[in-house]
């Protein structure tokens, strides 16, 4: 998935010299926490509900006095996890994206946390098995298969590194009662770590 697919295409902006009421008025009145501050169709700066929040020093009255002017964009089709990687790295929470040169939308951290929500199936009647598969090539072509084999459909399937080196894969199964995948499982001489169900942790199985 790329950044284009979940970004907010219709963007806030401001002016450099729009004033601290008026940056406020907006970021209430449009429940955001970023505006993009742009002149002559140029992005010049970025201000977040924080920095307006701590614009009290004497002498401060417009964007040009508090925003932050070396920003850092994306283009609209970098892939999402080079997006999660930026903010992450420079610590920041926003990304205005650009398409040649042109801005065109805003992606933030809830944008990323609400795809990662959606692509793990959280928000849907499930539950998670946690599993060491090792290094083994075939090993999620065969959790998968084993899981299904006992009538639990896998909504989703990510591979995660754990704290012993091994390889560990959360299963996402459409079933709120996940004895029998984990059992399948077991058998197959799988270490199934946790289990949670709607939520809720179902305990340590092995």
């Amino acid at each position: 998935m790329l950044v284009r697919d979940i970004m907010q295409g219709r963007v806030i902006t401001a002016t450099p010299s729009t004033g601290i009421s008026e940056a406020t008025r907006r970021l209430r009145t449009r429940g955001i926490r970023h505006l993009l501050i742009v002149e002559n169709d140029a992005l010049v700066g970025i201000v977040s509900d924080r920095d307006v929040k701590q614009a009290l020093q004497p002498g401060q009255s417009a964007m040009a006095d508090i925003m932050t002017r070396a920003v850092i964009t994306i283009e609209s089709t970098a892939p999402v996890e080079d997006a999660a990687r930026v903010m992450l790295t420079e610590k920041i929470s926003a990304l205005p994206v650009t398409e040649a040169g042109h801005l065109v939308g805003i992606v933030t951290e809830t944008d990323v946390v609400r795809l990662f929500v959606k692509a793990l199936g959280a928000g849907e009647p499930s539950s998670r098995i946690d599993v060491v598969v090792g290094q083994t090539s075939n090993a999620l072509a065969d959790l998968v298969a084993t899981v299904q084999g006992v009538g639990a459909p896998v909504s989703s399937i990510v591979t995660l590194p754990g704290g012993d080196g091994l390889k560990e894969a959360v299963l996402r199964v459409g079933t709120i009662d996940p004895r029998p995948a984990i059992a399948a499982l077991i058998a197959k001489g799988y270490a199934v770590k946790t289990a949670w169900r709607n939520g809720e942790r179902t305990g340590r199985v092995a």
